[in-house]
């Protein structure tokens, strides 16, 4: 293969960097192709491993078992993103990859509750609970790491586009999983698939985990964490030492959020920012004076533990991440809405599979106006504003015909991935390189994962509080209400990093 390690050494070329997106893609198309599988097949894993004669005492089981994915995925930012900014991205994203495929080949061959012959009573339920922990374990450093890993090597015209497309890769899990699961419950009978059937997504597993580790293990490291922790080390052996001191400097950290070939006598991140704004050297205008200001909420800790640098210098920032994507959310639980108003399961696998297409398309086009200069922190704003309106004009009528159900979840999922396009390379430029991974990945899934799972008990609430025809509005009203708490967390970030909201965003080391 064409990229090497070696390649970590030197500056890529445009095949060998587009080859390097396509691969860190089809790992994470891989692993949420593995999450995916478990939510698709609830009706059957229910009967399989939760017998009982009381259906929601059944269901709640399934989705208890299925949130303890979710609630463990801030953990496994945590310890994966401690391996990504101390061990390195590429063995972060290989050990994760590994560590899913392994939970998964694992409920693929549990034992049943009571199904003949391989039945092992709650210990099956258990069995699958500490599997579904692995894989949200798994879960909380791929994602956030893959986006990392493509938003510091990718080229810095190009970055809002390729981190875009790993996005995009998601989708592609979803689908594949949703697909593969709609061909079995269609050719297979409903004994097939409580005796067998239920297991062949899960052992697939075994394909992907080769596939993804060998492609994985050839990714080349991004400049700017080997530039980082060159420094870092350099600056701790020379600690008392006058002539080190000399050599390395006692630049603050933010300095070190760079890659090699921009390390000259500019200093990185203004080289960055003088590109971000068209190399103009005019006047400092507001946002650099309110970055004076609020240069003061951000510290200068050099502490080797990438939590503990992260929560002395950007605990600020983490917060503003989690929040300002907090209306993308409904992506996770938007067409699953569906079945509340009686449509059938295969009507909601197919509104989910096609409206995953123009999400893809809103992605693109998100990520390529960020690289075309557009205001990316100002237009997910506009975004939030413009989705939150449709909601409240669409959404009471979704009930009435297929049609709108169709158009809603589709035009919606457009919208959310303008949104999600603005946010996950932006917000990657919060950090620096050395707790870079655990800071994006904590904060992505702490709001994905905690606003996310509690969506659907939201609108309920909602729903079982507002009489008559009102309680159609429900989804509309949470809808607004994580578009507000977005629109808060987007002008927090504008305070807080006001570089982030300059045209050209992507070319900010």
């Amino acid at each position: 293969m064409a990229v090497q390690r070696v390649a970590s050494q030197q500056q890529l070329t445009p095949q060998q960097w587009t080859q390097v997106v396509i691969i860190a893609g089809i790992g994470t198309c891989l692993e949420w192709f593995d999450f995916y599988t478990y939510t698709q097949l609830n009706a059957t894993l229910e009967k399989v491993f939760f017998p009982t004669n009381n259906e929601a005492v059944q269901a709640l089981s399934f989705w208890g078992v299925y949130a303890a994915g979710f609630v463990v995925r801030p953990i496994g930012a945590l310890i994966f993103g401690h391996i990504g900014d101390t061990k390195g991205r590429n063995r972060c994203l290989l050990i994760s990859i590994c560590c899913m495929a392994f939970a998964t080949i694992a409920i693929g061959v549990l034992p049943t509750f009571a199904i003949a012959p391989y039945a092992a009573g709650v210990a099956a339920p258990v069995l699958l609970a500490l599997c579904r922990i692995l894989q949200g374990l798994a879960m909380g450093g791929e994602f956030g790491s893959a986006v990392i890993y493509i938003s510091e090597l990718a080229h810095k015209d190009r970055r809002g586009a390729f981190v875009a497309t790993l996005q995009m890769s998601v989708n592609v899990g979803m689908v594949v999983a949703t697909l593969l699961v709609m061909l079995l419950q269609n050719t297979l009978s409903l004994d097939a698939m409580l005796a067998w059937g239920w297991r062949i997504p899960f052992l697939c597993a075994f394909v992907t985990a080769l596939l993804g580790a060998a492609l994985r293990s050839t990714m080349p490291e991004p400049k700017a964490f080997l530039t980082a922790a060159r420094l870092a080390k350099l600056r701790s052996t020379a600690d008392g030492g006058d002539a080190a001191d000399k050599a390395v400097g006692s630049c603050d950290p933010s300095t070190l959020d760079m890659d090699v070939e921009v390390a000259t006598n500019k200093d990185p991140l203004e080289k960055g920012e003088e590109e971000a704004n068209g190399g103009s050297n005019g006047h400092a205008g507001t946002l650099d004076k309110i970055a004076m200001i609020t240069e003061r909420l951000h510290g200068h800790s050099d502490a080797k533990v990438p939590i503990v640098r992260l929560l002395r210098n950007n605990a600020l920032g983490v917060v503003l991440q989690m929040i300002s994507g907090a209306f993308y959310v409904t992506v996770s639980w938007l067409a699953k809405d569906l079945r509340t108003y009686g449509y059938s399961l295969i009507v909601t696998q197919g509104v989910l599979v096609v409206s995953l297409i123009p999400n893809a398309i809103g992605l693109l086009t998100g990520g390529m106006l960020l690289d075309a200069g557009v205001p990316t922190i100002h237009l997910n704003a506009v975004v939030v504003v413009i989705g939150t309106g449709l909601g409240f004009a669409v959404y009471p009528s979704v009930g009435i015909s297929v049609a709108y159900a169709w158009g809603l979840v589709s035009m919606f999922h457009f919208i959310i991935g303008i949104a999600m396009a603005n946010v996950a390379m932006p917000c990657t430029r919060i950090y620096e390189p050395l707790s870079r991974t655990t800071g994006y990945s904590f904060a992505y899934n702490c709001g994905y994962g905690v606003i996310g799972g509690l969506s659907p008990l939201a609108v309920a609430a909602i729903k079982a509080n507002l009489p008559g025809y009102a309680h159609t509005y429900a989804p509309a009203i949470w809808l607004a209400c994580l578009g507000g708490i977005s629109v808060v967390g987007t002008i927090g970030l504008m305070l807080y990093q006001p570089r982030l909201a300059k045209p050209h965003v992507g070319k900010i080391e």
